[in-house]
């Protein structure tokens, strides 16, 4: 694949995920739900490849009324994959749709768009969260949308899905697979540990496969920061 076709197809790895409570961080599959209003954070993130592709990622986000609660990311993604670098930058924002519904399920629906100031392309994106809370320590997250890919004109669907286990206080197993139509890597995979100190800090330390590119093994570190 080449790799300007690899950094937007790929794009919405590290980018469509973008909460709170849950998953978010460096992890893809997006839960959903969002903070209280008034509430910011800060999350960074850096995806090392077994082959030397990179991902670092830094996206501050703030949830704000805007007639319903709205959390709203700003990103800045600096990317190599088969030695090119790539700069992507973009916006989102995320709402709940549905909250406490049947079988404590919560949907949500986020849009946004990246743009790859490198190659001046860009990729629009809609993708809708459900969450099921199973118990009060094991969730389940289902991801399903749409990508518009501006490289060469085409329309993919994406999906995901993720189990969040806190199976001791302050530590969250995680795992999820995720991809998109159209692409002959997929899928691709993350699992990790999340250790929360306290209610404003998270630390990730996640195993991955194919996050971007291809034939290649992920080590990723990300810190989340909560005010």
């Amino acid at each position: 694949m080449p790799a300007r076709k690899a950094v937007i197809t790929s794009c919405f790895c590290g980018w469509l995920s973008a909460n709170v409570h849950a998953a978010g961080g460096p992890y893809v599959v997006d839960d959903a739900t969002i903070a209280n209003v008034g509430e910011c954070k800060v999350e960074s993130w850096v995806s090392v490849a077994s082959n030397g592709d990179f991902i670092g990622v830094t996206q501050p986000a703030c949830v704000v009324r805007f007639g319903v609660p709205v959390e709203f990311t700003t990103t800045v993604q600096p990317v190599r994959t088969d030695d090119e670098w790539a700069t992507l930058a973009g916006v989102k924002g995320k709402f709940v749709l549905l909250r406490d519904g049947p079988n404590n399920s919560t949907i949500a629906m986020i849009i946004g768009t990246l743009f790859d100031a490198t190659h001046g392309e860009n990729a629009t994106f809609v993708n809708v969260p459900l969450t099921i809370k199973m118990r009060d320590d094991f969730r389940l997250n289902v991801n399903a949308g749409w990508l518009r890919d501006t490289v060469d004109d085409t329309n993919h669907l994406t999906w995901g899905g993720s189990v969040e286990w806190d199976f001791r206080k302050s530590w969250t197993l995680i795992t999820e697979v995720f991809g998109l139509t159209g692409n002959q890597n997929e899928p691709r995979m993350q699992a990790g540990l999340r250790y929360s100190p306290t209610k404003s800090i998270d630390l990730d330390l996640i195993y991955g496969h194919n996050l971007i590119g291809e034939n290649a093994n992920w080590i990723t570190g990300g810190v989340t920061v909560r005010f």
